[in-house]
């Protein structure tokens, strides 16, 4: 791994917020092409963005589909469930 490589690895790894875990769980396949979407994306109580700043937490999030529900892990990693 080159110098440059092991700089954007390490940026990525200090990544804020959570949209990169909903462009990777797309990337990899979890969540379906077509379709409408609901992303649920529940932050904790301490979180930056109840009080007009930048998200500072690990948020849950969900993506409702019409058969199921994603559920994206820290990694960006989706788990599908079945909707009750």
């Amino acid at each position: 791994m080159n110098r440059h490589e092991r700089r954007r690895a390490a940026a990525l790894g200090r990544r804020p917020g959570y949209l990169h875990r909903i462009v990777g769980a797309m990337r990899a396949g979890a969540l379906p092409k077509s379709g409408v979407h609901h992303a649920i994306i529940e932050h904790d109580r301490t979180c930056g963005t109840y009080r007009g700043a930048a998200c500072n937490c690990v948020p849950d999030i969900s993506i409702s589909g019409p058969d199921n529900v994603t559920v994206i892990d820290e990694c960006g990693v989706g788990r599908k469930v079945a909707k009750s």
